[in-house]
């Protein structure tokens, strides 16, 4: 505390001083011959102390006095002799609290074991013999519990043939969690990503349709049968939504709103909810590609013609997916007409010609009254086992094909109609037939032009092709 006086030469000197337990002290001086200085009083620094810190588990966050310092394990200074709290956390675990004191200069180690915390996840799936995969590794049969740290861990649920589910679990420590997960098939898997129905911007609503196998026309001997009613053998392969109704006055009005489908013998046609008749081929898939467009879909035709391979835009139904959904009721059940298998139509049927159309058209249903003259609204009568409706009535409806007789010997698969020539295919009965011929579901009828008693329905792939 008095000081010290020494004589050094003249010149540029470096004063030290060092001490256990403080910081050593340097000064830089210069001095002049026969020249007396005085250096102010020099307070030396206590030396940190050093406390090194391990876990386990590693990886726990350091805390002195409620500061985040790192991760275990971690090297940290802390002010000589002063008592401070040390707190270890880590997820899934408890905290470990000490309270350490350092000498100055010393260097010390903290090590604490961490203590789990524990909770139950009972798990339970269908099929029962499922796998239970956790953080990557087999624990066995899936229905079972399971005890774990209370931290985020994967859980995949396997079996074969069947889509795995993987799942994100946090256990919570005291308190059992439930796991239920139901398998899907692969098939399933796949189906789910599609949703069983969608809706366009114009209210029209268009139910999923599976593919299958099927024939196409009728046998030479049927009653009623037509010379292009060649039976064709047909595999479709892809997914496809079909509208549950056929394109109404209103939402073809929405495209172009001048259209008026017209008056028959004093009986209108252009009721809002009517379907749209009078509108030619072109006009329809017109409508197709403005509606795709409106909703963000690829345009499904460029210059009168369907693009290939067919993307997901609206279209006209190719006529081998109208007969999959109207006479095997896409896989349901196999029906001669859009309401059954028996003559004359009763009840809710559909709306044909009828004892309401005697005097408009000339053959008609003497035993039928649907109580419409011509057209009536569309979802008006009973829908197939498949939920779509006036298949068979109402108007009959455009299909995307190019209108052919030729004769195939082999399966065609996901036939496209695509050909040339002005006539498109038409398909179902209208509210002007009456008779067995027409009102078959095997019927087939071609145009050019815009009838009274032709519209279309809405048809579009679920997903683009592969």
């Amino acid at each position: 505390d008095s000081g010290i006086t020494a004589e050094i030469m003249p010149g540029k000197h470096v004063l030290g001083l060092s001490l256990p337990g403080y910081e050593d002290w340097a000064y830089s001086i210069i001095t002049e011959a026969n020249t007396a200085q005085t250096l102010p009083p020099v307070k030396l620094q206590r030396r940190y102390a050093t406390l090194n810190v391990t876990s386990k588990p590693a990886g726990a966050r350091v805390m002195v006095n409620g500061e985040y310092q790192g991760l275990s394990p971690l090297a940290v200074e802390l002010r000589p002799d002063v008592p401070v709290e040390i707190t270890l956390s880590k997820a899934g675990y408890a905290n470990t609290v000490r309270t350490v004191s350092v000498a100055s200069g010393a260097e010390e180690s903290l090590s604490a074991t961490m203590q789990p915390v524990v909770g139950e996840v009972l798990v339970r799936t269908v099929p029962a013999d499922a796998l239970l995969y956790i953080d990557g590794i087999l624990r066995g049969r899936a229905n079972q519990t399971v005890q774990l740290t209370a931290t985020a861990h994967r859980f995949e649920i396997k079996k074969s043939g069947y889509a795995t589910v993987t799942r994100t679990v946090t256990p919570r420590g005291g308190y059992q969690q439930q796991l239920d997960v139901r398998l899907l098939t692969d098939r399933e898997a796949y189906l789910a990503r599609f949703p069983e129905t969608v809706e366009t911007s114009t209210g029209d609503k268009l139910i999923r349709i599976e593919p299958g196998s099927f024939s196409m026309g009728s046998p030479r001997r049927a009653q009623g049968r037509q010379a292009n009613e060649v039976q064709r053998d047909i595999k479709l392969t892809r997914m496809y939504y079909l509208a549950t109704t056929e394109v109404t006055n209103a939402a073809f009005r929405q495209f172009r709103a001048e259209h008026s489908s017209g008056i028959v013998q004093r009986t209108t046609l252009d009721n809002d909810n009517y379907p749209v008749a009078r509108v030619s081929w072109d006009d329809a898939i017109a409508f197709c590609n403005w509606l795709s467009k409106r909703d963000g879909l690829p345009e499904a035709y460029r210059n009168g013609k369907l693009i290939t391979p067919v993307n997901t835009g609206y279209r006209l139904p190719t006529e081998a997916e109208w007969v999959w959904a109207a006479r095997y009721s896409a896989g349901r059940e196999e029906r001669q007409y859009a309401w059954g298998n028996t003559m004359p139509p009763t009840g809710r049927a559909g709306n044909y010609a009828d004892i309401s159309a005697q005097g408009v058209v000339d053959k008609t249903l003497s035993s039928y009254n649907d109580g419409y003259v011509a057209a009536a609204p569309v979802g008006k009568f009973d829908p197939n086992p498949t939920g779509l409706f006036d298949l068979g009535g109402n108007v009959s409806e455009w299909m995307n094909d190019h209108y052919s007789v030729e004769v195939s010997t082999s399966v065609e698969t996901d036939p496209l109609g695509i050909g040339n020539g002005k006539l498109h295919t038409i398909r179902g009965a209208s509210w002007r037939h009456g008779r067995i011929t027409e009102l078959r579901l095997v019927y087939r009828d071609s145009g050019a032009e815009g009838r009274d008693d032709v519209g279309f329905r809405l048809a579009r792939f679920a997903e683009a092709a592969q």
